[in-house]
């Protein structure tokens, strides 16, 4: 039998799974490096001179940040500098939930659709009735009147005291015609509050009602309560219109003096009742700001903008410290969404999501962060190690090359890099890096993978040596003696190579791969009944192992046995079409056994296959190998 040359070995050095624990490891070791490194995780916000504090009751117009919220900073301020990340939670949630309530105020005011959002974001921080008494006043004013009904129902079963409740209870049965209901609410309210706006729609629904004299005594308490104050007769005398009571209505115009007017009917004049009780200087009612007062809401909006970007930082940095990665990268992607410029924001938002394994955000984020400060390293070890992982290896190469000697600190970084530097084909570049590294104190994990970087640049006498090192480390490595022996069958030396494959097995029985090659290494030494045995084996285990059918039917055919070879090599057809020698070695299998037209067949693919390998243009010839010192 012809000794056969190892170069035609179909060898496996597939190392993505153990890659891909080593990036864990990397982003595990920077992730720490960080957390130790204060100001790497930037707390900073704008934090202008806070003004007086005074209480904000509802409807009070002083667009700046209530004593509550104030409070509640200086709370989280305290719990950062203490350094507890559950307590810097706590604090963070208290602050969101507040930031997110007078947000809502201001959206509200300005009778902004947003406003349901914002409400509905802060009870998810802190679920506080007050709060969803606002959801169901903008849900009110968004004409969502069955989810502002839910909504404030659920209050006046929590707190059936709340007069506010009450109140806005009241209007969305007014919105909804059901005048009995709103008498119930706004009775409610004046038994807990006395309340113009109140006083003015219970008589409004008295009048729909037809409970004339009741509305009229109403209307006497809020005249009384609201003696001089402008248009308070033109309000009543849209009560009374809506209520289709032209009389009253015209008495109520001309009590307002002889030269007033009443104002033109709109499409509902039950609308402009209930738009007038928001005039009467209800606490209930929230007021749309004057032209002089937008100018105030527009710097209070960019402090509580920048107040909630900073407090969803600071949460997500604490979360990320108790390792909740994917709801810290959520909560820094919120941070953005209100102000994009907090210091830091952008690096934990890149480090976050590379710890939660979403590599294009993390790829994304850190790309900005260096391109901003290349002099921060630790990003640029995070950037390059999942660039790498994602298999951008020349990318990975750009970012990681200013870190230079550097890498050699954290082990698994320099494998990445050289890896990186065998996947663009810069061999020489590689061989001087792993050199360097392996002048450190290595562990098995990191010498097994530099075994496969040295075989992938055909290095194959210094890959068994790394092998070898690796083993008196450790003698029950698993794959270190299967990547040795690939090694030597690459280098012809086939004895050498059946005692790795042996070894293997030893330690894995099972391994299929090595199986096959143990296979392989015996049929160069000529020992083809072994091989063949081998070879039926593993195919008992793997029936769709392409390279063994193949392998096996090749060699029964040149023994003769072209019959039984057959089923084998049509088998690796099947499972290898493109495959160019196991149709050449099919077509002459059929050709012997007198099946000349699927002879012709299986020439024709293995032509055209040839063919259209020769039409591919080939990468320019790798540079030749650099030989490593040798290895005392």
């Amino acid at each position: 039998m012809k000794h056969r040359r190892a170069q035609s070995i179909p060898a496996r050095l597939s190392s993505s799974v153990l890659a891909l624990t080593f990036l864990m490891a990397i982003l595990q070791l920077i992730f720490v490096v960080i957390l130790l490194n204060p100001p790497t995780l930037a707390q900073q916000r704008s934090n202008p001179a806070a003004p007086p504090v005074r209480d904000r009751t509802r409807g009070a117009r002083m667009f700046t940040l209530t004593a509550e919220l104030q409070s509640r900073v200086q709370t989280l301020e305290s719990a950062k500098q203490a350094d507890d990340p559950a307590v810097i939670t706590t604090a963070g949630r208290s602050v969101l939930a507040l930031s997110l309530r007078e947000m809502g105020d201001i959206e509200l005011m300005q009778a902004s659709a947003v406003a349901i959002r914002t409400y509905r974001r802060s009870i998810d921080f802190e679920n506080s009735v007050a709060t969803r008494t606002d959801l169901a006043l903008a849900y009110l004013q968004a004409q969502h009147l069955d989810e502002s009904l839910s909504v404030v129902t659920d209050v006046l079963v929590a707190d059936p005291e709340n007069p506010r409740a009450w109140y806005v209870q009241g209007k969305v049965w007014m919105a909804k015609k059901r005048y009995d209901n709103a008498v119930t609410s706004f009775n409610h309210v004046l038994s807990l509050q006395n309340d113009p706006a109140a006083l003015y729609l219970l008589g409004a629904a008295f009048l729909q009602l037809k409970e004339r004299e009741k509305a009229k005594e109403a209307f006497r308490t809020l005249s009384d309560t609201a003696r001089g104050r402008a248009g308070i007769h033109l309000q009543l005398a849209d009560a009374y219109r809506a209520a289709n009571n032209m009389a009253d209505f015209s008495r109520e115009v001309w009590e307002d003096g002889p030269a007033a007017k009443a104002k033109p009917p709109t499409s509902s004049p039950m609308d402009s009742v209930i738009a007038d009780a928001a005039q009467l200087g209800s606490s209930f009612e929230t007021v749309m700001p004057t032209r002089q007062e937008r100018g105030r809401i527009d710097r209070l909006q960019v402090e509580l903008r920048t107040l909630l970007a900073s407090a969803f930082n600071d949460l997500g940095t604490a979360e990320a410290r108790q390792e909740q990665y994917s709801l810290a990268l959520a909560h820094f992607h919120e941070a953005a969404d209100w102000n994009a410029h907090i210091p830091g924001l952008l690096r934990n938002t890149g480090i976050a999501a590379g710890r939660a394994m979403d590599y294009p955000e993390c790829i994304r984020a850190l790309r900005l962060v260096v391109a901003q400060n290349p002099q921060d390293n630790v990003a640029r070890a995070m950037l390059g190690s999942t660039l790498f992982a994602t298999h951008f290896y020349a990318d990975a190469v750009e970012v990681f090359t200013p870190l230079g000697d550097s890498v050699l600190q954290i082990h698994q970084l320099a494998y990445s890099w050289a890896a990186s530097l065998v996947q663009t084909n810069k061999y020489g570049e590689a061989t001087a890096l792993l050199n360097k590294l392996e002048q450190q104190q290595l562990s098995t994990e990191t010498l097994t993978l530099v075994t496969q970087l040295w075989s992938q640049m055909a290095n194959y006498e210094h890959a068994v040596q790394v092998c070898r090192r690796a083993l008196q480390l450790d003698p029950n490595l698993s794959r270190v003696h299967y990547t040795a022996g690939l090694a030597l069958l690459r280098l012809d030396r086939p004895a050498e190579a059946e005692q790795e494959f042996r070894d293997e097995l030893q330690l894995d029985a099972g391994n299929v791969e090595a199986q096959f090659h143990l296979a392989f290494s015996l049929l160069q030494q000529s020992k083809n009944e072994q091989a063949v045995d081998l070879w039926k084996k593993v195919l008992v285990s793997r029936p769709d192992h392409a390279e063994a059918n193949y392998e096996l039917g090749k060699e029964l055919r040149m023994e003769g046995k072209t019959g039984e070879s057959i089923g084998y090599l049509e088998a690796a057809v099947r499972l290898k079409p493109f495959f160019e020698p196991a149709h050449y070695q099919l077509q002459a299998a059929y050709r012997a056994v007198g099946r000349s037209d699927d002879a012709d067949r299986e020439a024709r693919i293995y032509r055209a296959l040839k063919e259209k390998s020769r039409n591919i243009t080939l990468p320019p010839p790798r540079p030749p190998t650099a030989n490593p010192p040798a290895s005392n």
